[in-house]
């Protein structure tokens, strides 16, 4: 009886043991080799230190209606990320987070080259969900002190879950409208493109954004050169923006939308308050603006640092995650923390109003 319940116990940590080898194996084939490593740097949570980011240049073009198959709101784009490598190695790891890859011509999902020409071979490439990377192992190594090329193409959905970049909606005049907008903190930059998306990792952004005919696109950096084309067939705007001060990926921000907007001069620096059209038409804004300026000249002066953008736009958005968001340049707000109603608010609305306008506009110059 006890030689039969030994083997019987041997039997089944047999059978366990085979199970585990299968899974692991299975885990290897999709998701690369030693992918189940737990040592491996794509399973670890911090980059690691071979890479520093320069600059992005991205392009996105968010669907503001449902896929007509899917019902699924949408938005593709490309990214080149131009990188140093600090010390020498074979693998590249970035943030990815939800977005779907396109295979580029050598089957592989995204294209490595050197700042002097020339392409480098990927030996594999796979995406890690749990630590959300984007792996790419190379057939050679990257040299210290060189400076590359990554480039992407992705999709994305446009989700209503406040966090990316993410859509938003709200009735006017009978009509339903959206808003395509972002927040990226604390890490969800690498919901909306592929990146270094650690506070640390500051670049430089160079952002343009297609969108449909009629409405308006807004960045960190003012507008640089806005004309109408057609792509696939459909009428779209495509803006394109000033690069930004280098800064970490958190702070990134655009929005799409048919808002409209008042604006004053502050010395060298616009002041733009956006909002629904009929917030603005009836004065929702005007306590905004008229805080805006007489906010930021005090805290220049109060911190002796000289504000360092040419512009700032503040938008008020339907749904929001948090209060507020400091972006560099372009603040997003909930509405109910930035507009101002003059017959049916408060004063205690009013004084709320500013000290969120001063709270985040002292990030800017803190």
């Amino acid at each position: 009886m006890g030689k039969v319940s030994k083997l019987c116990v041997a039997s089944v940590m047999l059978a366990c043991l085979s199970v585990a080898t299968i899974i692991t194996l299975w885990t290897i084939a999709l998701t690369g080799a030693d992918a189940g490593d737990e040592t491996a740097p794509w399973n670890r949570y911090r980059l690691p230190a071979q890479l520093l980011p320069e600059s992005y240049n991205i392009t996105l073009w968010p669907r503001l209606r449902p896929h007509p198959l899917t019902g699924l709101y949408v938005f593709t784009g490309n990214s080149t990320v131009t990188f140093e490598c600090v010390t020498e190695t074979d693998l590249l790891l970035l943030h990815s987070n939800k977005l779907n890859y396109t295979e580029l011509e050598d089957t592989h999902i995204a294209r490595i080259t050197h700042s002097g020409g020339g392409v480098l071979s990927i030996r594999s490439s796979w995406l890690q969900p749990q630590t959300q990377y984007l792996v790419l192992q190379l057939n050679s190594k990257l040299r210290a002190g060189q400076t590359y090329q990554l480039y992407t193409e992705f999709t994305g959905e446009l989700a209503d879950d406040l966090v990316g970049f993410y859509r938003t909606e709200y009735e006017e005049q009978g009509a339903r409208k959206i808003v395509a907008a972002t927040q990226m903190h604390p890490t969800h930059a690498r919901k909306t493109f592929p990146c270094f998306d650690e506070p640390a990792l500051k670049a430089v952004f160079y952002i343009t954004l297609i969108h449909p005919s009629g409405t308006v696109a807004l960045s960190n950096g003012l507008e640089q050169e806005v004309h109408s084309t057609t792509l696939d067939g459909e009428g779209v705007t495509v803006t394109t923006f000033e690069p930004t001060k280098r800064m970490s990926t958190y702070l990134l921000a655009f929005v799409v939308c048919d808002y409209a907007n008042i604006s004053t001069n502050q010395g060298d620096t616009l002041i733009r308050i956006w909002a629904r059209r009929t917030a603005i038409d009836q004065g929702q804004g005007d306590y905004a603006l008229k805080v805006t300026g007489p906010i930021l000249d005090f805290l220049q002066s109060y911190y002796n640092i000289t504000y360092p953008l040419n512009k700032s736009d503040q938008i008020a958005l339907p749904d929001f995650f948090f209060g507020a968001m400091e972006n560099w340049g372009l603040v997003t707000y909930r509405e109910t923390k930035l507009l101002y109603h003059p017959e049916t608010s408060s004063i205690r609305d009013q004084e709320a109003t500013a000290t969120i306008i001063a709270h985040e506009l002292a990030h800017m110059v803190t």
